[in-house]
Parts: C-alpha cells; structure tokens; sequence
C-alpha cells in the first residue's frame, strides 16, 4: 500500500530525444504548469540528476503524460519505470526533495474509511511465514500477480517484518502466465496496537520514503489457513488511499473450505465499508508463480 505515488494503464514513456538538459527540463517544467515552476528552482539539481540517469529519466517522462490527479497513470509509470532496489536512487532523491521537502506537488487528499470489526485477539506469530495474495480489492495495489510475501519476528518497537515479493506485467492485456514480468520486492515492518492487536501500524517513515504510514486492520483469519487485512495508508503525496487482501497459505483461493469463504464475506460484509464487497475482488495469479520463476529474476524465486 505505501507506495502510492509515483507509480494508468497504458501509459508510455516519452522516445529518448537525445537533447540537452536545460531543454529537456523546461518541457518538464511546462508540462507539469505550476508544479514545475517549483521544481525548476527548488529541485534543479536533483532533476538534472534524474534527467541524466537511464532509470529516472523513463519515470521522469511518463509522468507528465499522466493527466492532472490521475492517480492510477502515476502509479503506473512507477510499477513499470521504478524499481524496487536501489538503482532508482536518482527517482527517490527528486521525490524527496519535490514532494517531501519542498511540496511542489499538493498532497492529494482522499478518504480511508476504517473497517467497524477489526477488533479482537491477534497473535503476531500467526502471521509469520509464507503467504499468497490470492483476492485484493485495489485494482491500483493490490491485484499484482506472484505476491507472495513473507512475514518473520524480529527485535524492536515493529516487530513484524514483511517481505512483500510482486510482479508487475508489461502489458495489462497478457494474461499468465504468458506474460513479461517485472520484479519488484518491497519490505514493511509492524507494531501491534496495545489497545487493539488487530490493528498493526507502520508510521515514523523517513522522507527519503515520503513519510508513508500503513494501517492494516485484521478483520478475519484462521491459523496457518487464510488472514484477511484491510489497510489505510498516507504519504506526502497522496493521504487516505484504502486497499485489502487475502492471505492464504496455499497459492489456489480454491483450497480454502466452504466455510473459510463464509468467513470472509461476513467479515468483509462486517466492515461496512462503501464499495467493499466479495463479488468486487480481483483474483490475481498465484498458482502458477512456479512455472513463471523462469521468467524472473531471482528476486521472486
């Protein structure tokens, strides 16, 4: 969920035109009206960083494309032009200073309605181990194929650490697993709320990472068989974007009993959430994330 900027369907980079920075940079400008102006006498030394670099300078050119608060545009242009290691260090450095520093593009602003039954007992050494994102409700976060994300103890005031393992597709049409992939491997790590061990926190973020914070709220699980979580989340650029997914221990949704399936409708029926419902699920792939490993980097195996 924390990566909610900066990642539409079909949005394409900009060709390469091999033309010199200042050029380049005041079309940026232009194409990005007021933010841009901010960004030329704020941020120059980081976009001419970007400009200059063969990982930022794609992202740098889709974004503008993007159309004024289209959010999904944006985090498209992420999932295909940012990588998760750090070979986008150029992209966090004009991040940072862009929109964690100097603000130059507003907030935006949405509504995360929290969930009415995340209430109850947790114990955190039920969530360790190897899960499947087998149902997500955000098509935007959620409904990448092969999540497969690993959870462990460790010492400290989060003491849940994530490995959180996706494939971004090349091209939204493909369908798997006859698809070209893009690994991508994120890392989050929870505190358990005293007063409600459903509700797990990740806030005090760097700006290097946008201030994000997640809220996950546990609204249902069986042990070592499924975990159904519902999240809020926040960063410098964008605030109260929602999202959930179902944890399975097996890659097949299919495997689960008829009444583990119950379970999470009434659960999700319980939260009385406008919009969330079972039937409006997506069903990303995670059966076959085996037969793709050939297709990956090893990042996913």
């Amino acid at each position: 969920g924390f990566h909610c900027l900066l990642q539409s369907r079909g949005c394409e980079p900009f060709p390469m035109a091999q033309k010199n920075i200042l050029v380049t940079v005041a079309v940026v400008a232009a194409a990005a009206a007021n933010p841009g102006t901010c960004v030329a006498t704020k941020c120059a030394g980081a976009l001419a960083r970007c400009l200059a670099d063969s990982v930022c300078r794609p992202w740098m050119f889709c974004t503008p494309r993007c159309p004024k608060n289209d959010l999904a545009c944006q985090i498209r242009c992420g999932d295909l032009y940012k990588p998760t290691d750090g070979s986008a260090s150029k992209i966090d450095e004009f991040s940072e200073c862009s929109i964690s520093e100097h603000h130059c593009v507003p907030q935006q602003k949405l509504t995360c309605s929290i969930p009415r039954n995340a209430k109850g007992r947790l114990e955190l050494n039920t969530l360790t181990g190897t899960w499947y994102v087998t149902r997500g409700w955000n098509p935007m976060f959620d409904c990448f194929d092969c999540q497969v994300h690993h959870f462990s103890l460790q010492q400290g005031a989060k003491p849940l650490l994530g490995d959180l393992k996706y494939a971004v597709k090349k091209d939204l049409t493909c369908t798997a697993p006859n698809c070209d992939y893009l690994p991508r491997e994120v890392h989050q790590s929870f505190a358990q709320d005293p007063e409600n061990p459903m509700h797990l926190i990740n806030h005090n973020n760097s700006a290097k990472e946008m201030h994000y914070m997640d809220d996950w709220y546990v609204l249902a699980s069986r042990p070592n068989v499924y975990a159904l979580i519902y999240y809020c989340g926040c960063n410098d650029a964008c605030c109260g974007y929602a999202g959930a997914v179902l944890y399975t221990r097996s890659p097949r949704f299919e495997d689960l009993s008829t009444q583990d399936v119950e379970e999470i409708k009434g659960a999700i029926s319980g939260a009385e959430v406008h919009g969330f419902d079972f039937e409006g699920l997506c069903t990303p792939v995670a059966s076959s994330c085996g037969s793709l490993q050939s297709r990956l980097p090893s990042v996913l195996v």
